[in-house]
């Protein structure tokens, strides 16, 4: 779902990691564990041994150990605290990919947030 809609933090969100795993459309990545909370998602490393959280919904063909991712994709995490306000772009599995004030973007758990407007005008 694609959008451009403001959204109020009501529950801080600390980044899980600082090297965010970078992937491009068509690159093979090792899978690895299902999260237990974020069904949707698994822990993957690309080819240079960087691994980070990958929505299962870009993962195309699959063998036992790997994928294919089928979107280009940056699993960089925002670090967000309750009364900021972001402008959500993206949702997909639970997630949102966000913008702050900043300009720094990054994903953000969507139960973390509160929906304030429906479009930017």
């Amino acid at each position: 779902m694609e959008m451009d809609v403001r959204y109020r933090v009501i529950q801080e969100h600390v980044r899980s990691y600082d090297k965010p795993l970078k992937l491009s459309a068509g690159e093979r990545v090792m899978v690895d564990r299902r999260d237990t909370k974020w069904v949707s998602w698994f822990w993957c490393t690309n080819l240079l041994g960087i691994s980070g959280w990958v929505p299962e919904s870009i993962l195309g063909y699959r063998d036992a150990s790997s994928a294919v991712v089928t979107a280009n994709y940056n699993s960089i995490e925002l670090t967000v605290a309750i009364g900021e306000i972001v402008v959500g772009f993206h949702i997909l599995e639970g997630w949102l990919w966000c913008k702050k004030v900043s300009n720094e973007e990054g994903w953000v758990p969507l139960e973390n947030l509160l929906r304030v407007q429906d479009r930017l005008d």
